[in-house]
């Protein structure tokens, strides 16, 4: 019992109440939005995380609870997921993941949250705007798409949007490019979680800050399924989106603050 004791302070040492208030209010709400719409939850913790605690810090969080979270759709992957482009795309994010890892072990905090705004800022109006890709996919392009994804998925910690694209581009029914999405998104965490602990960035603190976020987290994502019913999904979508681009905008503009002072 100490032990775990000593494991939890060592963990939130240095958080102060509103940090710590903060955190759990961001992981209910991009769980609560998860829930509903069916993404997001990466594209919205990270830069609300990053907007109080370093991204090398934020990241490895972010791929425990990504694998944590779809454990319960385990299932419905194995049965819905089109395999034959999943495993040319993990192949290319096996590359990509130690990359971007590499990447945001050794640049300025500050560079790493402009790269994860502009991330989540494109990503949010390519999904408003219903983007989508025309045309066949060769394994070389289908493994390209997962070799970005990957890097995005270790450089910023946000798996999905190249992956949202190719899977939305195809003719594929729309709960086999959920499942399959979502698989991605389970293995890329998956991915990221080993070469995180390989590079030192996935120590104890990190994995005790997920489990403390974790029921939360279940929280905030039973509650937002349990709504889906309720209301207008593409409403919720749309303003899902909103508040990602409002969160993508604050951290920018944190950035640029804070390069000008």
């Amino acid at each position: 019992m100490y032990v775990a004791v000593d494991l939890i302070v060592s963990a939130v040492e240095g958080l102060s109440p509103a940090v710590l208030a903060f955190c759990l209010v961001a992981m209910f709400v991009a769980a609560f939005i998860r829930g509903f719409t069916g993404f997001g939850s990466s594209l919205m913790w990270v830069p609300s995380l990053s907007l109080v605690l370093p991204p090398v810090a934020v990241v490895p969080i972010t791929f425990m609870l990504e694998v944590l979270i779809s454990l319960q759709l385990a299932p419905t992957i194995r049965r819905e997921a089109d395999w034959s482009s999943l495993w040319r795309i993990w192949v290319g994010a096996l590359v990509g993941v130690p990359i971007g890892l590499a990447l945001i072990a050794t640049v300025p905090a500050d560079f790493t949250r402009a790269a994860v705004a502009l991330t989540v800022i494109v990503a949010a109006v390519i999904l408003w705007r219903g983007t989508r890709l025309s045309g066949t996919f060769s394994t070389p392009a289908t493994a390209g798409v997962g070799g970005v994804a990957g890097f995005l998925t270790g450089a910023v910690g946000i798996p999905g949007p190249p992956v949202f694209l190719y899977y939305l581009s195809t003719p594929l029914d729309i709960r086999v490019a959920r499942a399959s999405i979502m698989a991605y998104i389970m293995g890329a965490g998956v991915l990221g979680c080993v070469f995180a602990w390989m590079r030192g960035m996935l120590d104890g603190d990190a994995v005790v800050r997920a489990l403390l976020l974790l029921p939360i987290v279940i929280a905030g994502t039973y509650l937002g399924s349990h709504a889906f019913g309720k209301a207008d999904p593409e409403r919720a979508r749309r303003w899902a989106l909103i508040v990602l681009m409002a969160v993508g905008v604050t951290l920018l503009v944190r950035v640029l603050y804070t390069a000008i002072r």
